[in-house]
């Protein structure tokens, strides 16, 4: 005996995975090209900073 209970097929077409969440290759650039920016930014600015109290704190008087 067969049991057609268990059938895989259904009526709604097969939807394939979407990677990146639908944005363009234009956006996800931009996107990428910013972030690039922001972390070349953020660390030149902490490099400053350090720079700074190093110095600061090599003409302290003691």
């Amino acid at each position: 005996m067969t049991d057609d209970t268990t059938d895989d097929t259904t009526d709604e077409p097969a939807v394939p995975p979407r990677f990146g969440g639908g944005m363009s290759e234009a956006k996800k650039e931009r996107g990428a090209s910013w972030r690039v920016f922001i972390y070349i930014a953020g660390s030149h600015l902490l490099l400053g900073f350090l720079a700074l109290l190093f110095y600061l704190g090599s003409h302290a008087g003691k």
